[in-house]
């Protein structure tokens, strides 16, 4: 399985988690224009919409980063921690040898809907 459809599959997996309401780029624009900076223009190419979760192989090791909205409605350490668990589940069973680092960063915490009075 090459990284992309690994990226899929974790991009997949994340959504899944209940109180996950939104997966984002793990490399939004402005790294991607630094990353082209830093090292060679491919690293601007943005991943499709179902491929957010970013698999890593530089310096000799793989690195996951994941950045996701919560729901308020469960504490977001709750839903990080069960994202983590996850994403470390899929990449055991698809990435030899597994990751060395899974990054995840809550980047939204959505107020939960409160019925109206």
């Amino acid at each position: 399985m090459d990284d992309e459809a690994i990226a899929r599959t974790l991009t997949e997996a994340v959504r899944a988690v209940s109180g996950v309401t939104g997966v984002y780029s793990a490399r939004p624009l402005a790294a991607a224009a630094g990353a082209v900076a830093e090292a060679v223009a491919p690293a601007l190419t943005l991943p499709e919409p179902d491929v957010l979760v970013d698999v890593d192989r530089g310096g000799g090791r793989v690195h996951v980063r994941a950045g996701i909205a919560v729901s308020g409605e469960r504490p977001a350490c709750d839903t990080l921690r069960v994202v983590g668990e996850r994403l470390r589940d899929a990449l055991d069973a698809a990435v030899r040898p597994s990751a060395d680092l899974v990054s995840v960063t809550v980047r939204l915490v959505e107020d939960p809907v409160r019925p109206a009075s």
